[in-house]
Order: C-alpha cells, then sequence, then structure tokens
C-alpha cells in the first residue's frame, strides 16, 4: 500500500483529508461526514479474490447491491470478497475501512461506472480513521498514474453485453 496523501501531493491531485475517531460502519461515517460538513458520493471498496487467485479493488456505492455475476463478466471470472484476516494480512488493511485504490499495480481496480457521473467521492484511504474526497473526474487518473488496469462495473448493460 502506498500513501495516498504523500502520492497526491505529489502529482498535484485535488484531495480533502479529515480525520477522526474510527469508523467502520456507513451510519458512523454519514454521522462524520455532518460533524466535518464535508461532501460528496459515499463509496465503498471491497477488496475481492478471483479463482485464479488474483486480487481486485472493486469500488462503487455504500447503498449499492453488489453483482457477483456482473464482476465475473468483468472479470472473467468467479470472486469473492477476501476474508478480513487475509486482507489485513496483504495489505494491512481492516474491514470497513478498505481504500479503493493504492495497491501495487498488479491489482486491477474495478469502478462502478456510475461513480464517474459524481462530482467527489468520499473513501477511507486505507485508514478507519480517516476520510479522503477527491473528484471523481480525477479517480481514471489517479488509477493510471498507479499503474492499476482499470475495469468497469456497469450494472445497468443487458445480458450478453460486456463492459
Amino acid at each position: 500500500m502506498i500513501n495516498l496523501e504523500a502520492f497526491l501531493k505529489e502529482h498535484d491531485i485535488y484531495f480533502e483529508l479529515y480525520h477522526h475517531d474510527p469508523i467502520y460502519t456507513n451510519e458512523d461515517a454519514v454521522i462524520m461526514k455532518e460533524e466535518k460538513g464535508f461532501t460528496g458520493t459515499e463509496t465503498k471498496a471491497l477488496f475481492l479474490k478471483g479463482k485464479s487467485g488474483n486480487y481486485y479493488s472493486f469500488v462503487t456505492f455504500t447503498t449499492k447491491h453488489t453483482d457477483f455475476k456482473r464482476l465475473k463478466q468483468v472479470v472473467g471470472e468467479k470472486v469473492s470478497i477476501v476474508k478480513s484476516a487475509e486482507m489485513e494480512e496483504l495489505t494491512g488493511q481492516k474491514a470497513g475501512a478498505v481504500t479503493p485504490v493504492g495497491y501495487e499495480a498488479s491489482i486491477p481496480v474495478i469502478v462502478d461506472a456510475e461513480l464517474f457521473e459524481q462530482e467527489k467521492l468520499v473513501f477511507a484511504p486505507a485508514s478507519p480513521d480517516q476520510t479522503m474526497v477527491i473528484l471523481a473526474e480525477d479517480l481514471k487518473k489517479v488509477i493510471a498514474l498507479l499503474g492499476n488496469k482499470l475495469l468497469i462495473y456497469n450494472d445497468n448493460l443487458k445480458e450478453g453485453e460486456l463492459r
């Protein structure tokens, strides 16, 4: 995992960083957001593992149900959420505070297509006591600069269509 704050500063990418008591639930995140007074679309990141053993980061809306059949179509293999102990050992992150970006380049990042239509995105930068806000339009740039492959998740496609 990289230090996302330092990386964004180095590349002159706009971000907001908020420090607070640790939060692990969407409800706590909403309360903290109101207390700190920032705006943006709340996201959730899932750290996934494919049948092949490959890892993926998936970012979507906190309120959206994840269609694992659609994810299989996007990545080309069945995926499941990595167990907490394995994720913590690999990334140092705890469940509930998973970052969407900042992984080694070999880990593709899957992004819900609708997130790109938002103004700002809110997420945990791999720490439960921090919240980061970036411009949605910068997400593709961040992923590209990190060297991760970008995959687009679109749950509005008709059966048989890919990406």
